[in-house]
């Protein structure tokens, strides 16, 4: 390995960190808004079992990039199950401060009650930060592997991917046990999570609709996702203070609701051989 190459892998590490620490946002608050959904003595060990399971998924991943970037079906499936996760917790009830927007009621009519979902058990949510740590995987490693500079021979040199993600896996350990206390802070974090999940679902099926239109692959540049995931939060911390947000929002809430029944019911016909036998298990 030459000097120049040995550089130019150290730049790429500093660079990994701070993208990974940036991207991983969503993948953190979707595992700490799945772990609240459990009884407060199991959502410690749900964290630990989710962030274990990203990083195996990210490494994993990596090992597999050329073969991810090759067979685009695994985008699109990833994708989908993204905006089903996003849809199906939005269209039953998981909000709290927006409650009456995200689930269609009125909030004048003091009568009527809010919609709740049944308690989850512990598998069916470790299998949801399962599927959603793998979906957001194939992501964050197609943008990583982007980074890696050039051989000789025209290959990436994926020695500095490796340990760039190594160490941004490391420090986010350290951050995200606090992400519960975050959602417990900002209720409103608990819905903006499964929106942030669905987005990076959209601008994956925004890149691979742009492949099957002109043939041509694209992958937008991280920064396009990290001021999407930036606006997104800051535009839930201020909803309740706002009025104009709320304004802007409320309607654009309302208008995706029934879409994002239909993508419920259709998948979950789908899936409802596989939801009785996680019940059974």
């Amino acid at each position: 390995m030459s000097a120049e190459e040995f550089l130019a892998g150290l730049s790429v590490i500093a660079s990994l960190v701070v993208l990974e620490g940036l991207l991983s946002v969503d993948n953190v608050l979707g595992i700490a808004a799945l772990a609240n959904e459990l009884p407060e003595h199991q959502q410690k060990r749900a964290i630990r079992v989710g962030l274990f399971l990203a990083y195996l998924f990210r490494v994993l991943a990596l090992f597999v990039a050329g073969w991810l970037a090759t067979n685009t079906w695994v985008r699109w499936l990833g994708a989908g199950y993204l905006i089903w996760l996003m849809s199906s917790h939005l269209t039953r009830g998981h909000a709290h401060d927006v409650s009456e927007v995200l689930t269609d009621s009125d909030p004048t009519n003091d009568d009527q009650p809010i919609q709740t979902t049944s308690p989850r058990t512990m598998t069916v949510v470790l299998l949801q930060i399962g599927l959603m740590d793998l979906s957001l995987s194939i992501d964050n490693v197609i943008a990583a592997v982007g980074l890696a500079p050039k051989q000789a021979n025209g290959d990436p040199l994926m020695w500095p991917i490796y340990a760039g993600v190594l160490i941004a896996i490391l420090a986010l350990q350290q951050i995200a046990p606090h992400a519960i206390n975050l959602l417990k802070q900002y209720p409103i974090l608990e819905p903006t999570a499964f929106i942030l999940i669905g987005y990076v679902g959209a601008l994956l099926i925004g890149e691979e609709g742009y492949r099957l239109i002109t043939g041509a692959p694209i992958h937008l540049p991280a920064y396009v996702k990290f001021v999407g995931i930036l606006m997104i939060i800051i535009v839930a911390l201020t909803y309740d203070a706002d009025q104009r947000v709320q304004r802007i929002v409320t309607p654009l809430v309302r208008f995706s609701m029934p879409v994002m029944r239909v993508v419920t019911r259709v998948v979950g016909v789908i899936v409802w051989p596989l939801e009785q036998l996680i019940a059974m298990i």
